[in-house]
């Protein structure tokens, strides 16, 4: 009885000590382990964080951007304790209600005719996985229904297998998407990326490849790739190409309007498998369902995940009835445990219910037009920005050293060196009780779709404040 008693009061000590413990044992990611210090959290709230030591801290990330609805929306955490005394759990050689549910509702919003299939899985990473063997699968069996008679001469491998990505983008942190991805996290598994990966220009007008101003630039970055498929062996070599329809970690940048468009031609013309990895984008987070909307084509493939789930780990990969249809008596050789959660699949059936019912996306698009307005005052006021850039409520500011010269506080090359970046990171932390990612290219303004006016005016105006650090360093 004793020995019980010592447990308890060992346990409660633990608790109450729970910042030190995960200190000491977790493994925080992207991120020497010496200095980690997080911070203690008694509990969240729509887009605040409450410690224990009583602070309300806003998360100008919503969560690493999958807490898009805010913490604890009553319609979501009812449907998850409904779920809860049903079904948490079975493998998919059963069917579960919101599952099946789930599996329809994105074939049916995601753009294209909606005689899609769906693959669950539970991060962004694996959902990018099967976008890539998928490709890679029915590119294989177009080949082989051709017949040999039909191969091409020059083929020289037993189907397309190469995917072209862009450098700045990042898809995931498992091998074949840290593959895909031109992020310097990429740089952590080198040598041993999968073969066959190709890195295109960016659709980055700030800092164009080409050194050319849109529009008069005839979108080079784009037909730059119709020239990278042909040289890497056009439909017999090419399986995908794999983009983010505004980049996201790697500086929030939308393209130009007619670069979707033509990179849809481009795909057309040499029956290339076009991928859209929606992770960071997807379920509302530019004010539109999915970001490719805005631009009006429709991807072979599209991926989901982050804020899909809302509070729970998932990602979805909706493949277009063509590919799909590969799999009819070919195995699709990709799976993880867990995939099609009944739990994850009912919160994400509740989080989309809750942006149609309470519009959201109709918010998005206006609290986002109020957000960009207020941050390009900035860029007026304050030497060291030199772009605004964003789309509905995903937003960042460039810093730079001289704007005319446009050199970066932040090369790819130091994405994890301490400076400018870090200390307003801190600085909005400490002083503003705002918390912003610390390892971005900019300043990162991706609020929960739930945020308000006046919360838009102390996130602004703390940002204002902080870019005296930035300026205090930049030169005219």
């Amino acid at each position: 009885m004793d020995s019980e008693r010592r447990n308890e009061r060992l346990s409660a000590k633990d608790d109450d000590d729970f910042r030190s413990l995960q200190q000491k044992y977790l493994m925080q990611c992207w991120a020497a382990q010496r200095h980690y210090d997080p911070v203690a959290v008694e509990k969240a709230d729509g887009c605040w964080i409450y410690t224990t030591d009583g602070r309300k801290i806003f998360d100008l990330r919503s969560a690493h951007e999958c807490i898009n609805l805010g913490f604890r929306h009553p319609k979501i955490l009812q449907a998850m304790r409904d779920q809860m005394e049903r079904v948490v759990y079975v493998t998919d050689d059963f069917a579960t209600r919101p599952t099946a549910l789930l599996a329809r509702t994105l074939a049916e919003i995601t753009p294209g005719d909606p005689n899609k299939r769906v693959w669950f899985g539970q991060s962004g990473a694996g959902a990018v996985e099967a976008a890539i063997k998928g490709a890679r699968f029915y590119k294989y069996h177009q080949m082989i229904k051709k017949g040999p008679e039909n191969l091409s001469p020059d083929m020289q491998y037993p189907y397309p297998y190469k995917i072209i990505s862009r450098y700045r983008s990042w898809h995931g942190s498992t091998a074949g998407a840290a593959s895909v991805s031109g992020d310097p996290r990429r740089w952590f598994i080198e040598p041993l990326t999968i073969p066959g990966v190709k890195h295109a220009p960016d659709a980055y007008c700030y800092r164009c490849p080409f050194d050319k101003t849109y529009p008069g630039c005839d979108i080079d970055c784009v037909e730059y790739i119709d020239k990278m498929i042909e040289l890497e062996g056009g439909s017999n070599k090419v399986a995908a190409v794999i983009i983010e329809p505004i980049v996201g970690s790697n500086g929030i940048i939308p393209p130009p309007g007619e670069y979707y468009p033509r990179l849809r031609e481009i795909c057309d013309k040499w029956d290339v498998v076009l991928i859209a990895d929606e992770t960071m984008t997807g379920l509302g987070r530019t004010g539109e369902m999915f970001a490719i909307e805005h631009y009006d084509i429709v991807p072979d493939i599209i991926v989901m995940g982050k804020a899909l789930g809302v509070y729970c780990p998932l990602s979805a990969t909706v493949f277009s009835s063509r590919i799909a249809g590969v799999f009819d008596d070919n195995v699709f050789g990709h799976g993880q445990s867990f995939s099609g959660h009944a739990l994850g699949c009912a919160a994400a059936l509740a989080g989309i219910n809750v942006l149609n019912e309470e519009k959201i996306l109709d918010r998005v698009r206006e609290m986002g037009q109020y957000l960009g307005d207020r941050l390009k005052t900035l860029e007026q006021k304050h030497r060291s920005v030199g772009e605004v850039r964003g789309i509905g409520l995903f937003w960042t500011l460039e810093l730079v050293r001289n704007r005319e010269t446009k050199e970066p506080f932040r090369k790819q090359t130091d994405k994890y060196a301490r400076n400018v970046l870090t200390e307003i990171a801190e600085y909005l932390l400490r002083e503003k009780n705002i918390y912003i990612p610390a390892d971005k290219f900019g300043i990162w303004i991706v609020p929960p779709l739930i945020v308000k006016k006046q919360e838009i005016d102390f996130i602004v105006d703390s940002i204002d404040e902080a870019l005296k650090i930035a300026d205090d360093e930049a030169t005219e």
